[in-house]
């Protein structure tokens, strides 16, 4: 359980304290309050990153430089820790148990958040950055090899992108450095490739499992990941890499790996991003989250001893859902370390007696009694 909350800063709340004591939790209150941004504020502490915005400084308060993060996270009432963020317009600190951390990958990873979002149908309408920004997010929860393959990638992909862009249309003054670059992606980038597609593969089984019980005519589901052959093999992948240099330095960025693959969505054989109704999307995304709560937390028990318990963010999707998602969505759920839910009010289906309710308005919490 998360047991503390502190955030300074951070979007509308200037400065707030929030105890929490129950596995359900409930963030009450009118639209454009803030209740959204709390449970974004939990997200971020487990992944450094927002649900919402890719760019950090959005998240600071208007006129703010800088905004803060800190959580207490029990575990099973014998294990404390606490986790802090700082950012600001020089960089991001890092502490746990307030000794600095210097990587992101020693501090992702201490929460596990799974969302429901009303937003989640883009992952299967919107553009490929969505649904590859979805399977780096699930995959990093259960690999940590794939999260540290993905941050020296991508890192790597800046640097040779921005040499290709100085070289103009001249190789040559990308210089030998380029040699190192390639060599990384590479190495990073075929772990990626291969991970994307074996765990695509287990979403994809889960996801149709899952939609046989809630939507049995959406249960012929798949997911088809594109990608180029040759970026799963190292040496395959260094080869194109260095075939392409002349192209890629024409063009001022590098055209092969999987910051260019795609996934597809299919029923019966058909692309639910060309095909799909908006009732099919959102019933298929809320399979697709279901699925991935399931692996997280099966991964987790059968990896003996570790933290299998995940906290829920649910986002104010409940009433959109029919009866068999509610009732899947409870059985799922049932037993799970903490859930956050964001409500304007709060739903029959659950028991307010069982709940620690705050009421937000105007960026101020406020437990109600």
């Amino acid at each position: 359980m998360l047991t503390e909350l502190e955030v300074r800063n951070f979007r509308v709340f200037s400065s707030s304290l929030l105890h929490f004591y129950s596995p359900k939790i409930v963030f009450e209150g009118g639209n454009g309050q803030g209740k959204t941004t709390l449970l974004e504020s939990i997200f971020f502490l487990a992944n450094l990153r927002s649900f919402r915005t890719w760019k950090l400084n959005e998240i600071c308060t208007v006129g703010k430089p800088f905004f803060t993060v800190r959580g207490v996270h029990e575990y099973r009432k014998n294990w404390k820790s606490t986790l802090e963020v700082n950012f600001s317009e020089t960089g991001r600190n890092l502490s746990v148990d307030k000794v600095p951390l210097s990587r992101a990958s020693d501090f992702v990873g201490r929460l596990r958040c799974i969302t429901f979002l009303p937003e989640d149908p883009a992952v299967i309408s919107g553009t490929s950055l969505f649904r590859r920004r979805f399977f780096d997010m699930f995959v990093s929860l259960l690999d940590k090899e794939y999260f540290l393959a993905l941050q020296n990638y991508s890192g790597a992909l800046r640097s040779r992108n921005f040499l290709l862009k100085s070289a103009g249309n001249d190789p040559e003054k990308a210089g030998k450095i380029l040699d190192s670059y390639n060599i990384l992606l590479a190495a990073n980038g075929s772990v990626i490739v291969k991970k994307r597609k074996e765990y695509s593969l287990l979403l994809a089984k889960e996801t149709a499992s899952k939609l046989s019980a809630i939507r049995p005519e959406l249960a012929d589901f798949s997911i088809a990941m594109r990608f180029q052959e040759c970026t799963l093999e190292k040496e395959s992948f260094l080869s194109k890499l260095e075939k392409d240099l002349r192209r890629d330095t024409a063009r001022g960025f590098t055209s092969l790996g999987p910051h260019q693959d795609e996934f597809d969505f299919l029923t019966d054989g058909k692309s639910l991003r060309s095909y799909g109704s908006r009732g099919q999307l959102r019933s298929v995304s809320f399979a697709l989250k279901l699925a991935q709560h399931h692996i997280l937390k099966t991964a987790g028990a059968s990896s003996g001893g570790g933290n299998t318990e995940n906290i829920v963010l649910v986002d104010d999707v409940l009433g959109d859902l029919d009866a068999k998602a509610k009732e899947a969505f409870f059985a799922e759920t049932a037993g799970e370390g903490q859930i956050f839910y964001t409500f304007t009010k709060i739903p029959d289906e659950l028991c307010e007696n069982e709940l620690q309710v705050w009421k937000i308005a105007d960026g101020k919490a406020v437990e109600k009694a």
